[in-house]
């Protein structure tokens, strides 16, 4: 195929293969033209509210079969689709809302329930599109989806689509900084993500992806309908990843592949009962990011490691089927038209087997950060897309992992920045500074963990849930040392993060987890 758009990628698996299973979620089956008339229907309600070619439509939906043609929709409107992850708290939907300067929010529980009692509060947004308002009307601010989905649709020929280097989709990330950034793709990313996974890790038209993941992150909202649009496969959406239920789940389906955090894997390594023996299942391959060997043994799934990054569009190296972790660090080689190089300080690019920066380059890496000319700049350089990460290419290409660079806390597959976490703590009345960092965990490869100086005697438990009503789950420090003491400094005055970080010990520190269990 050589279409350079997702709409025109859509268009031809339209075309060609109308009758074939498309999309499964909620006990219900789409074929391709069902789930296609239904999208243009949604469009065409977009339409109806206002939604023109560039403009932002965040989308603040879980897994369910609407916001895989909510996405579809905005795609063929030429919109540009921002999505929300579904744990966010206000403070944070409110700065994405505020930054995005978006007019409409398509959103379902739990953001519809958080936004529509203070819509007020955001001027620029004009409409929420939500599940079950509580507020028919508000002067016309707040509609029901079902509304939005019954208009008739859209013909294709009356759908404007995007240029290739239209920007297309903005995700929400993690930098090393404490403020969010909005990575800004271009619409060309669909096919070209679609067609890399396709082609690197032998993906086939009778494959059935399982997404279990939400669709507030790439690989939910961006490579899962990227991979089975370009393979002609299936994708089945759950509503969350349950160990409990996963081999269920996917037997019902008939899932073949998924891609799933090393926390997934290491879950499903604790569940015992309902997993099938070695071979039983109809789920041939993970894509993952940490070899597990262990998993493969046991459930009979091949594994692949890939390793990327949303600055890219999630196009970056894999290591091949039928690998079997025999490199220590090895992530693989580059996908289809994905340059990897290894750089020193000054940006020079290093020679095969020596250690430097990590940097991508393809022709649909990010247009840049939404609103960042600064960040951009820092991160995108003469095409590459600097990753934070150490590693080394070999002579014959392959990619090994040596550790990161950047401040970064990388907790069940979620980047999480610490200074977002320290500004958070921070705001405490009682907080004199903070120190948050990793720490190594057999579940979700790291945990977050925080050293704070307070004035007085403050509880644990009280400044968790103080950071609680700011962050999302994901981003709470399971441990807390408390302390009266301001923190070590080296001689530049600088805080000591390194010996901080190594005279920690968890097991004498408040563990969120353990006030949990009791």
């Amino acid at each position: 195929m050589g279409d350079t758009t997702g709409r025109k990628l859509w268009q031809a698996r339209v075309r060609d293969t109308p009758g074939r299973r498309f999309l499964h979620a909620e006990n219900r089956t789409w074929t391709v033209a069902e789930f296609d008339r239904a999208q243009r229907s949604v469009a065409a309600g977009l339409a109806a509210l206002g939604v023109n070619r560039g403009d932002r439509v965040l989308i603040g939906m879980s897994n369910r079969a609407e916001t895989v043609m909510v996405l579809f929709a905005v795609q063929e409107l030429g919109a540009v689709a921002i999505p929300l992850q579904g744990e966010l708290t206000f403070h944070e939907l409110a700065f994405r809302i505020n930054h995005s300067q978006s007019a409409i929010l398509v959103a379902d529980d739990p953001i519809a329930a958080l936004i529509e009692p203070r819509l007020g509060e955001f001027a620029q947004l004009r409409t929420l599109v939500s599940e079950n308002p509580a507020a028919m009307g508000d002067g016309g601010r707040v509609v029901p989806i079902a509304e939005v989905a019954a208009h008739d649709p859209i013909e294709p020929a009356d759908l404007p689509g995007h240029s290739d280097q239209d920007p297309a989709m903005v995700l929400y990330t993690s930098g090393s900084t404490g403020r969010p950034k909005g990575v800004v793709l271009g619409a060309g990313v669909f096919p070209s993500a679609g067609r890399a996974f396709v082609e690197h890790f032998g993906l086939r038209e009778d494959d059935n992806y399982f997404l279990p993941l939400t669709m507030g992150h790439a690989i939910g909202a961006l490579v899962a309908p990227a991979i089975a649009t370009w393979a002609g496969a299936a994708l089945s959406v759950v509503p969350k990843f349950s160990p409990s239920v996963f081999w269920q789940q996917i037997a019902d389906v008939s899932a073949t592949v998924s891609i799933l955090f090393p926390a997934h894997l290491n879950l499903l390594m604790e569940t015992a009962g309902s997993a099938p023996a070695a071979g039983e299942s109809t789920l041939r391959l993970i894509i993952t990011h940490v070899w597990l060997e262990a998993f493969r043994q046991r459930f009979g799934v091949e594994l692949s490691t890939v390793w990327g990054m949303t600055e890219t569009g999630a196009l970056c190296s894999g290591s091949e089927p039928g690998y079997h972790g025999q490199w220590e660090g090895y992530v693989g080689t580059p996908m289809r038209g994905v340059d990897i190089g290894v750089f020193d300080e000054s940006f020079r690019r290093l020679p095969p087997g020596e250690v430097g920066e990590i940097a991508l380059r393809h022709d649909q890496v990010m247009l840049g950060y939404l609103d960042d000319p600064d960040a951009t700049k820092a991160t995108l350089v003469d095409g590459w897309v600097r990753s934070g990460d150490y590693g080394e290419v070999d002579a014959e290409g392959r990619l090994f992992f040596r550790g990161r660079l950047k401040n970064m806390i990388k907790r069940s597959g979620e980047n999480i920045s610490p200074e977002e976490v320290e500004n958070v703590l921070a705001e405490h009345p009682d907080v004199v500074e903070c120190l948050v960092f990793s720490v190594p965990d057999r579940l979700r490869t790291e945990e977050v963990a925080a050293v704070v100086v307070t004035r007085g005697d403050v509880a644990p438990d009280s400044l968790y849930d103080f950071a609680a009503a700011r962050l999302s789950r994901v981003k709470l420090p399971r441990f807390l040392q408390l302390d009266g003491e301001p923190l070590a400094r080296l001689g530049n005055g600088k805080i000591d993060r390194t010996g901080i970080k190594r005279g920690f010990h968890a097991e004498t520190a408040w563990d969120r987890e353990s006030v949990t269990a009791r």
